[in-house]
């Protein structure tokens, strides 16, 4: 009997990889073995996740109480079930979202599946490296039609945006603010770490599996009344999530957060992080300085290497590291790695570079400038629609979303009118290596 996933799977992971990608257990490291035992469904004597007994809720009050939100939900089926929730909680059918320009891929599609307009806050750029700063205010884009406001705080690079001051930018017009925290459920660990999003926004999301020791697809959704439904947001929740949850996820993500009350692992995970940050500057290594630690940012640019090239040669080597693109690596550290994961990365990425003449950067490629018009997402999704050539494309409305992934940021929304620049990147991108979805060997869906 043939399981070709499966067997694939356990040839990779029989390899002893080392692991600076989600999930945070690190294939398995910090996660608990039992899991699979409690497989069960919704009987009278397991509870259901969508209507919580008393195990269920008690779980769910301790969550809201560690993060400190009024209400807590646990999910299993990712940060993406969150983001659709609490975009249907804030904005009617019709209505504009005001959104970050590094917002992820499934605002933009529940955005196209419910109707919803949206705009983009433009970014910029953090120069050495390419990568998008955080937002510190956005009052000045926050137009008459705008309903509620989404932003993803931390960035995949770690940068955080002024989450505070943008906070009360949005209630003084009293519109929501909705955060894509997925990376930062950790945050609350250590004092050297950037405050939680859930004091200040109305509805947070954060995704378990990226940091914590919890299975993929474990999530938490943090809501705070006031400016957003608590009641439409945890109808939508259970509208959107699986009638099916997986109870393995659930007790995953209930043992993570147990883990954040307890000794964690946390503080000697950031003095690692800290320790081996100086290593890498000292060997003339370029390292972001971003406000999560544990999101080591690497940029090898100045020695010509790419990122992806470096991804190769560090798969090749066994380390597995989050995601690359055109100028970066950036690894993923969580109390599940150790100093010897640390150090044999260190003398692998040292070995690439020794050898190579460092000469000064001069980044001219960036992703293509943010979309400044409001887009109808929901109108290019379901219209009559044909498959066309990249470069036949330009100036067709895109019917898909096309996305690298990881990051899973889009180069072209569904809804928007494409643009030279953008398929130049993609090609860009897509011979450098980096894997796209939403189109298909080299071709796009437009509107007719």
């Amino acid at each position: 009997m043939e399981s070709p996933l499966y067997e694939h799977l356990t040839q990779y992971i029989n390899k002893n990889r080392i692991s600076f990608a989600m999930p945070g257990h690190k294939n398995g490291r910090g996660i608990n073995k039992d899991l699979l035992s409690v497989d069960v469904t919704e009987l009278s004597g397991t509870e259901n996740l969508h209507n919580p007994g008393k195990y269920i809720q008690k779980s769910q009050d301790l969550l809201s109480k560690l993060y400190g939100s009024e209400k807590s939900y646990i999910i299993t089926g990712g940060s993406t079930t969150a983001i659709q929730a609490m975009i249907c909680s804030a904005v009617k059918p019709g209505g504009t979202l005001l959104a970050s320009a590094n917002c992820h891929m499934s605002v933009i599609n529940t955005c196209a599946l419910v109707g919803i307009n949206i705009r983009f806050i433009p970014k910029s750029n953090i120069e050495k490296f390419a990568v998008p700063a955080g937002d510190c205010s956005i009052e000045k884009y926050i137009t008459d039609d705008v309903c509620a406001v989404i932003l993803t705080s931390p960035n995949y690079y770690g940068i955080c945006s002024d989450i505070e001051n943008i906070s009360s930018e949005c209630h003084k017009r009293k519109i929501p603010l909705l955060v894509d925290e997925a990376h930062g459920p950790h945050f609350i660990s250590d004092d050297r770490l950037p405050e939680t999003a859930v004091k200040y926004a109305d509805a947070v999301c954060h995704s378990a599996h990226k940091t914590l020791n919890a299975l993929t697809g474990s999530a938490y959704l943090h809501l705070n009344s006031g400016y957003i439904n608590m009641e439409l947001a945890k109808r939508a929740l259970y509208a959107f999530e699986t009638s099916s949850p997986s109870y393995v996820i659930a007790s995953s993500a209930d043992i993570a957060r147990a883990e954040l009350e307890s000794e964690n692992g946390w503080g000697k995970c950031i003095d690692m992080c800290i320790k081996y940050r100086e290593k890498l500057k000292d060997a003339g290594i370029n390292v972001l300085k971003n406000d999560d630690i544990t999101r080591v940012v690497i940029s090898l640019y100045d020695f010509g290497i790419s990122g992806f090239e470096a991804e190769k040669e560090l798969s090749d080597k066994n380390i597995d590291i989050e995601m690359a693109d055109l100028f970066n690596i950036v690894l993923i550290v969580t109390p599940s790695n150790t100093c010897e994961d640390m150090e044999k990365f260190f003398s692998v990425l040292v070995d690439l570079v020794n050898g190579r003449k460092k000469t000064k950067s001069n980044i001219k490629i960036h992703s293509p400038m943010i979309c400044k018009e409001k887009l109808y997402p929901q109108k290019a999704f379901f219209s009559k629609q044909e498959k066309v050539d990249l470069e036949n494309s330009i100036g067709r409305v895109s019917c898909s979303t096309v996305v690298p992934y990881p990051p899973g940021i889009p180069v072209i929304y569904t809804g928007e009118k494409i643009r030279k620049e953008q398929i130049e990147y993609i090609y860009k991108i897509d011979k450098a290596g980096a894997e796209i979805t939403g189109i298909d060997n080299g071709m796009i869906y437009v509107m007719e």
